[in-house]
């Protein structure tokens, strides 16, 4: 009885199909990790996004309504633009040591991206308001959209209805919250300030003054 082998015909096609499905095998492999590539960044996106927007809060939630400067010059505790937010705040929990400092969250561009960033450093009274600032190391918290920008709730000077500001002047007085959205983003990050009332004011009478007013 003979046995007949594969005809080199015959193995040249089974090598073509071979090759023919590992391509196709290794084209679905390499679709497949670009895709959880994409998830994991995705994730990592959101993370990012989310630890950026506590501290957001955290820094915001600890803003103080004073008047910081020496008596001959007093100074303004808040000053909102739509690129930055200027603020004094109170020391962490367990930070007690450092006392009042000065912070800055703001709106950069950098290497073709837009990035949230947070600079803090001591306050001294020494006249130089914000502009110590501008020495402190920026800390990037995340990418931001393009059409970014902050904004201010509250009843500026001189006006009878709260609505939203794209600015809010230097002042010992705070807007009532501040928010952080792009374009088409909808509300985006809205932050309740604690105290928006300036300390001098508080425990006065609604006539005790204009700047209480």
């Amino acid at each position: 009885m003979s046995r007949r082998g594969f005809t080199l015909l015959e193995l040249l096609v089974a090598l073509a199909v071979v090759a023919l499905a590992a391509a196709v095998a290794g084209g679905g492999l390499d679709v497949l990790g670009r895709a959880l590539a994409r998830e994991r960044r995705a994730a990592a996106e959101t993370r990012a996004s989310a630890l950026a927007h506590e501290r957001v809060r955290l820094e915001l939630a600890r803003a103080l309504p004073l008047d910081w400067g020496p008596p001959q010059r007093p100074l303004s505790a808040f000053l909102g633009e739509p690129e930055r937010v200027r603020f004094v705040n109170a020391a962490g929990p367990f930070r007690a040591e450092e006392g009042l400092v000065l912070v800055e969250l703001a709106l950069e561009e950098r290497a073709g991206s837009r990035l949230l960033v947070l600079r803090r450093t001591g306050l001294v009274r020494d006249g130089s308001g914000f502009a110590r600032l501008a020495e402190a190391e920026p800390v990037p918290l995340a990418t931001v959209g393009a059409g970014a920008a902050f904004g201010y709730f509250g009843v500026r000077e001189g006006r009878r209805e709260a609505r939203w500001w794209p600015d809010w002047p230097a002042g010992p007085r705070l807007p009532a919250a501040v928010r952080l959205a792009g374009d088409g983003d909808g509300p985006g990050l809205v932050v309740r300030l604690a105290v928006d009332t300036p300390l001098a004011c508080l425990g006065q009478r609604a006539g005790g003054g204009a700047a209480c007013r």
